[in-house]
């Protein structure tokens, strides 16, 4: 009964692969906007060569096991190479227990999806975009920060 139960585990552990959506364009991004309507949205853009990207990482996992019981989402969406995907950028997030829908961004041109969600935004990453809950973007971060920083601005809007 006992190797029962460990092989069931072992076999729900191995079926949970990690869904990673590609984006084509600007109306992709919108559609996940519209899909989470009335949740503080935070979207990530990072990537595995990053090196302060993927120190932040499990700040942002921690901020994500915090808050997703609430009106909260985090939307990471990769910048990494196309031929690393499954080298690189999917071992990482089985790496890091991520066990939610994450994006690849696969467009040609990256200024409307720059220009988007900030116009001042020059391509910098890891590059983070707080939404409130009507849509509303409130905070642009460029650059790498802690657990203690994310958990204070997004509880402004939860």
């Amino acid at each position: 009964m006992n190797k029962l139960i460990i092989i069931f585990f072992f076999l729900v552990k191995i079926s949970i692969a990690q869904e990673l959506t590609i984006l084509k364009s600007l109306d992709d991004i919108r559609s996940i906007k519209e899909e989470n309507a009335g949740k503080v949205l935070v979207f990530n853009f990072w990537a595995t060569w990053c090196k302060p990207c993927v120190e932040e990482f499990p700040e942002l996992i921690k901020i994500h096991q915090k808050f997703k019981s609430k009106d909260f989402k985090l939307i990471f969406i990769s910048l990494d190479f196309k031929e690393d995907i499954n080298t690189k950028l999917l071992p990482f997030l089985k790496n890091n227990n991520v066990d939610f829908k994450t994006y690849y961004l696969d467009v040609n041109n990256t200024d409307d999806i720059m220009n988007y969600f900030n116009v001042k935004w020059d391509g910098g990453i890891p590059a983070t975009f707080i939404f409130d809950t009507s849509e509303k973007l409130q905070k642009f971060i460029l650059g790498e920060n802690n657990h203690d920083f994310f958990e204070k601005e997004i509880k402004k809007f939860l």
